[in-house]
């Protein structure tokens, strides 16, 4: 039969629970990653028409490592954004860079899902980042722009490191 230490060392702060010592996941606030080299990795980046704050691009703070292999990238629109022209896309990738080196979707004014797997630049699935590489959003087309408080949409970024 199991024993159940309900002590706590409050030298170390180190917490017990009925199987032995708790494990504290030390720098993970929820859920955690998995650093091995090979594995499919997913990064989220949530968007939405406030995020442009009146410009035509922002950066989302997201950085992928330096090795990174782009696979593809799923955009879920939940909310249609109002766009300044029908014509008028969003680029997501390299920050400063995202209709050159990264992915495209067209129709962002659409609720509905959209997939890119061919990326672009240095965002292609055969060729590894070589520097880490902040992420960012961008709209693009004839009278470029989007309508604060209009849209949302989730971009899931699936890469390998190598």
């Amino acid at each position: 039969m199991g024993y159940e230490n309900n002590t706590m060392n409050l030298a170390s702060g180190s917490a017990y629970n009925h199987y032995g010592k708790r494990g504290t996941e030390d720098g993970v606030v929820s859920g955690g990653s998995i650093h091995k080299d090979g594995i499919v990795q997913e990064a989220v980046v949530y968007i939405t028409g406030d995020d442009f704050g009146g410009t035509t691009s922002f950066d989302t703070r997201l950085t992928l490592p330096a090795g990174a292999v782009f696979r593809d990238a799923v955009f879920e629109v939940g909310e249609a954004f109002t766009l300044g022209n029908a014509d008028n896309v969003f680029s997501i990738g390299t920050n400063g860079s995202e209709a050159t080196n990264g992915v495209e979707i067209a129709n962002p004014d659409v609720a509905g899902t959209t997939v890119d797997s061919t990326g672009g630049g240095t965002w292609v699935p055969t060729a590894a980042l070589a520097a880490d590489t902040a992420v960012g959003v961008a709209v693009s087309g004839t009278t470029a722009g989007v309508t604060a408080g209009s849209g949302k949409a989730k971009v899931v970024i699936r890469y390998t490191k190598i």
